[in-house]
């Protein structure tokens, strides 16, 4: 336990979230073993509710459909929002730990079983501040479900949290996510940027389709499609300022039933990557006159677009003050500035709401033979990263607290 009669400090934090490794880490596994997808969380959210008031943290149940929200109530300073994402991936793993998922087809793939343990283990830490009296302000804890998919309404759990008003009257609001690419026990994060705005596409061509020994007879989409893949994959290099970033990607192609038909139509879907409201509509106009060659060509075709996640942007107030932090905590050599990533995050509704920072959490360990990246089914961290960032979150918060009383 921490000592009440001193103010709090960095490597206190640090030093009780070290000596709960062993509980967060057993957290992580149990959530690890009964993955759930998008808001299916229902387990998932009772451990983190049950845990949350055996600690003495007020809790909501229910919110977002399955998300948890706990409230530690101290001193009369900021209220600081804590996040972490709850959802799994149709993934199988194949990594062949003891505790890999008993789930067909459903893994942790991207650290989420992470993220929750990890806010369970700030929370643990935050309660004993504020059970002391040594805790400035309030923390609302946001263990949201679904960050990788959108239920029927095209929302996901981070959406639903904002639009139920889990993110009012909130000061600051810090998050992060497990990094493959960066060391354990190391940390990253930038000002401005840090992931991108996401939006899906679906395009349609239509031809008319006839036999495969007359083409002259048919408008033939596979040939058309081929054009507009071409077309469409110039608007970064052509019509996209170089100095600017973005990303047109084509993820799927279908069309035609059999070696000798010319079919009708042909589908792809794909996406489109941005950082700025700017560059997301010059995408998504380059990406309707692009497809326009299959009109030149004899065709036609129905684009249709849908709207995904905005760009994460770090606050500047908020990531000077994880920076502090956490080169108090971990020391100068150990806190990098993150690159900028085409992925993308809706944490960044949470962001929009109050000044936000995403921080990227080191996983990997330097002797393993290769980075074993998010999305993969041998997806694994170095589970020493667990305390830094149960440490990172709890340190941060405290910090916006004694920088806004």
């Amino acid at each position: 336990m921490m000592d009440s009669t001193q103010p709090v400090t960095y490597a206190e934090i640090f030093r009780r979230a070290k000596e709960m490794h062993e509980q967060i880490r057993a957290w992580r596994r149990e959530i690890h073993r009964h993955p759930e997808l998008t808001f299916t969380e229902h387990r998932t959210a009772g451990l983190v509710n049950a845990t949350l008031m055996g600690l003495g943290v007020e809790t909501e149940t229910e919110v977002a459909k399955t998300g948890v929200v706990g409230h530690i109530r101290g001193g009369a300073g900021p209220v600081v929002g804590l996040r972490a994402d709850m959802d799994a991936l149709p993934i199988r793993e194949i990594n062949g730990t003891e505790f890999d998922s008993t789930i067909p087809g459903v893994m942790h793939a991207c650290g989420h079983d992470a993220h929750t343990s990890i806010l369970l283990g700030a929370a643990t830490i935050l309660k004993e501040l504020a059970d002391q009296g040594r805790l400035p302000g309030s923390i609302r804890l946001l263990f949201q479900p679904s960050e990788e998919a959108q239920d029927d309404e095209g929302k996901s759990g981070g959406m639903r949290m904002v639009e139920e008003g889990a993110l009012d009257a909130l000061d600051a609001v810090f998050g992060l996510h497990v990094s493959p690419i960066h060391e354990v026990g190391t940390v990253a994060t930038r000002s401005g940027p840090i992931t991108a705005a996401a939006d899906e596409f679906t395009l349609t061509v239509i031809g008319s389709g006839g036999h495969a020994a007359h083409p002259h007879a048919a408008v033939d989409p596979i040939v058309l499609a081929a054009h507009a893949v071409m077309a469409i994959q110039q608007i970064v290099s052509r019509r996209l300022k170089p100095i600017e970033a973005g990303v047109v990607t084509i993820g799927t192609i279908n069309g035609g039933t059999a070696e000798n038909v010319i079919p009708d139509t042909v589908t792809m879907r794909g996406t489109l990557r941005s950082f700025s409201p700017e560059t997301r509509q010059l995408l998504r106009d380059e990406l309707h006159r692009a497809c326009g060659v299959v009109e030149a060509l004899g065709g036609s075709f129905e684009l249709e677009i849908l709207e995904g996640y905005p760009p994460t942007v770090n606050s500047d107030e908020a990531a000077e003050v994880m920076f502090d932090a956490m080169r108090e905590m971990l020391g100068e050599e150990h806190v990098q500035t993150a690159e900028m990533s085409m992925g993308a995050e809706d944490f960044s509704f949470m962001a929009q709401r109050a000044p936000g920072c995403f921080l990227r959490l080191g996983t990997h360990n330097p002797a393993w033979d290769r980075q074993y990246l998010v999305h993969r089914a041998d997806f694994r961290m170095d589970e020493d990263a667990l305390p830094v960032g149960a440490a990172a979150l709890a340190a941060a918060a405290v910090r916006w607290m004694e920088t806004h009383r």
